[in-house]
């Protein structure tokens, strides 16, 4: 046993020479290695101008409304005085010119994965207007980003590791038959199957090292990583890393096994990357396009403005307020819900009963986006390419799951802004000073995180490249 492992030692001794002294292989490490810092912190850049819009979102709404307040204590002397008292204190102005931003702060390991928070909007300016006309408002936008992505982390660990474990291997059985010293190391005590290992071991601890490092430094430029959930999160995304590597060499080593010659290696190992990270997806994406094809044209045509047919026409504006109060019958208590401000209130009925046809069409569109992500998830097994992005997207809480969730979080706190001037609005009521201090507040959304199933989804991966391992192993010990 102890010759053994003095066998075991020389060989990994010679294996670091080896590495130490191709000076290509070392290059390559280190660019490897600097292509993932400059990734880490191009993540942090996008992140931290995200910070800082909604940094600048927040003093821009706790502004206007210190405003609002500040007019009940100012003397109406001027036509603009008078007019800030009037949209602060008249629910008919109010109801559609006060904003609330309802914002999706990113986390803390948001930079190592921007996921979905480069293409879908991360903050709205919600006022108690027509919900989706306002949440399905395009911004102006980069369409080069937006079909490229931002880089980050997570894109140099399942793109670019892979292809960094490809060149250090595949010559590892083929390169010593085709140097004509593989008869030499079948004399030696280790067999052909442990040399292979300890080296495969060297490179495995090499590697991963390095995808860890790039981890650990992308954690302290995230701060604040040992806080909270955040722990469990850095755990998660190491184990997912350790997974993922696992998988390439497992493959690689599959690849390997069957004693074939360098080129052969080179191209089969090339093809899986492209299969698994090109090909697969494609697949996928045009299966899913085809089984739950998406209208988007139903949800633009939510944003075109849409009002009463004949705004002057007073009985039609107390028809539409008829229609309104039958959902909303404490406000028809009062005969003169008719009597004053009748076109604010129309229009005020009007919107929400645009959103109630409005909500079935959203949900059928989430549902079928649900459908579209959860189709996709049932194959995380045949692509651990992609269940490895999911999960990284999902420790940083910037995947497609959490997008729709907090839509609905915007939906419910939307329904709280239009109790608020509503009820004011229908009964005649004025907005008084302190009133504001019970304005509608959204707290930052952030979803819950299943950890049960993201260890699924790292399992399953770490899984397919042990399977691939021993397949490879159970090779080598029957060409003996």
């Amino acid at each position: 046993m102890e010759d053994m492992s003095t066998i075991f030692k020389t060989i990994w001794y010679y294996e670091w020479v080896t590495f130490n002294r191709n000076k290509t292989q070392v290059f390559l490490l280190g660019t490897v290695f600097l292509f993932g810092v400059y990734a880490i912190f191009c993540g942090k850049a996008n992140i931290d101008t995200q910070r800082e819009t909604i940094a600048q979102l927040t003093a821009k709404e706790n502004a206007e409304f210190n405003g609002y307040q500040a007019s009940f204590q100012e003397e109406l002397v001027s036509t603009e005085a008078k007019q800030l008292r009037d949209i602060a204190s008249r629910p008919n102005f109010a109801w559609f010119r006060h904003g609330y931003h309802v914002i999706a702060a990113p986390t803390d390991f948001a930079n190592l994965s921007i996921g979905q928070r480069d293409l879908y909007r991360y903050y709205y300016r919600l006022t108690g207007m027509s919900l989706y006309y306002q949440l399905y408002q395009n911004e102006i936008a980069n369409p080069f980003y937006l079909l490229v992505g931002n880089l980050d982390l997570s894109f140099i660990l399942i793109y670019i590791f892979p292809l960094l474990i490809i060149v250090f291997c595949y010559s590892m059985y083929s390169g010593e038959k085709d140097s004509g010293i593989l008869p030499l190391l079948r004399v030696q005590r280790a067999s052909i199957l442990q040399i292979l290992l300890v080296r495969l071991t060297f490179y495995f601890l090499l590697i991963t090292g390095l995808a860890l490092s790039l981890s650990l430094i992308g954690f302290l430029v995230s701060e604040n990583f040992l806080q909270g959930s955040n722990g469990y999160a850095a755990l998660a995304w190491c184990a997912m890393t350790v997974g993922y590597c696992l998988f390439w060499f497992g493959l690689l080593f599959f690849i390997i096994a069957f004693r074939q010659s360098t080129s052969f290696n080179a191209i089969a190992a090339i093809g899986a990357w492209v299969l698994a990270l090109i090909i697969i997806p494609a697949l996928l994406n045009a299966k899913i396009e085809h089984d739950y094809p998406l209208n988007s044209n139903e949800l633009a045509g939510l944003t075109r403005r849409t009002g009463l047919e004949d705004e002057t026409d007073a009985e039609e504006s107390k028809e539409v307020i008829s229609e309104f109060l039958k959902y909303h019958p404490e406000y028809a208590k009062d005969s003169s819900v008719y009597n004053q401000n009748l076109m604010s209130k129309a229009y005020a009925a009007f919107t929400f009963l645009k959103d109630l046809e409005s909500k079935k069409v959203v949900h059928n569109y989430n549902e079928s986006v649900q459908e579209r992500s959860q189709w996709a998830s049932n194959f995380s097994w045949a692509n651990p390419a992609v269940t490895a992005q999911q999960t990284f997207s999902r420790i940083a809480h910037t995947d497609l799951a959490n997008y729709i969730a907090f839509q609905t979080e915007i939906a419910d706190f939307h329904k709280t802004v239009q109790d608020f001037y509503f009820q004011r609005l229908f009964t005649d009521t004025t907005i008084k000073q302190e009133d504001y201090d019970n304005r509608p507040n959204f707290e930052t959304y952030t979803e819950e995180t299943n950890w049960y199933s993201i260890y699924v989804e790292i399992g399953i991966v770490a899984l397919l490249g042990s399977i691939f391992f021993f397949k490879g192993v159970l090779i080598l010990k029957q060409a003996r």
